[in-house]
């Protein structure tokens, strides 16, 4: 009986090992690991047709760049995929689907991500008012802010649109009234300008992986 017990385990046991290595897994899909994993990356945010003065546009279009590497980084660092920044300024690109798809078949990739609309600015988020009535102090309290509009491609499936905000406290200054007080100038802070934008792609790539393996795992 016990033999027959022991016989019946080691039979259930490797049935159960046989499945497990016979299910598909997301990341040895064709188009992700074994098969076609080149990602393009793409701007098409046009920074000098911005209504703005000339140095704005000219960091805008420089973050816009940095974005560019920082996302082809973050890609390259996983392993698993290979990442091809398109140099060039590609601002009609969405103009036509076919267009884009096209140069997806030029760099055999199989994803595109396309920087659509870059913002960074600086947001008031609190006056507190300390003192009494005829001595007050007022202090305003910033945030500093970098909105991405992402969009994500792959053939056969609906283009994807990622709007990723990210804001964290930047600075508090003594203001005369909170109702009209100027925060401070992004042109002045660019530093902080390129800090922002790179954590702001940390936060969507985390999303990027997740979509991905969705969008794979569906098709």
């Amino acid at each position: 009986m016990k033999s027959k017990f022991f016989f019946l385990v080691i039979i259930l046991t490797t049935c159960f090992l046989f499945n497990l290595s016979g299910q598909d897994s997301l990341l040895t899909r064709p188009g992700i690991i074994s098969g076609n994993n080149k990602i393009l990356i793409i701007n098409s945010f046009d920074a000098m047709s911005l209504k703005a003065r000339k140095n704005k546009k000219e960091l805008f279009a420089q973050l816009a760049d940095s974005l560019k590497q920082i996302l082809y980084e973050g890609i390259q660092s996983r392993g698993k995929f290979k990442a091809i920044v398109v140099p060039e300024l590609m601002a009609d690109i969405e103009n036509s689907d076919s267009s884009l798809f096209s140069l997806m078949d030029i760099n055999n990739a199989s994803t595109a991500i396309v920087i659509k609309t870059l913002e960074v600015h600086f947001d008031q988020t609190g006056v507190e008012v300390t003192g009494v009535k005829n001595d007050k102090t007022r202090t305003a309290s910033y945030d500093i802010c970098a909105e991405v509009l992402y969009k994500l491609y792959r053939r056969e499936v609906k283009p994807l649109d990622s709007k990723t905000t990210l804001c964290e406290f930047y600075t508090e200054r003594n203001v005369v009234s909170g109702l009209f007080a100027a925060g401070p100038d992004v042109v002045g802070k660019r530093k902080d300008t390129f800090k922002i934008i790179e954590k702001n792609a940390r936060k969507y790539l985390w999303a990027f992986y997740y979509e991905l393996n969705k969008l794979v795992s569906e098709n």
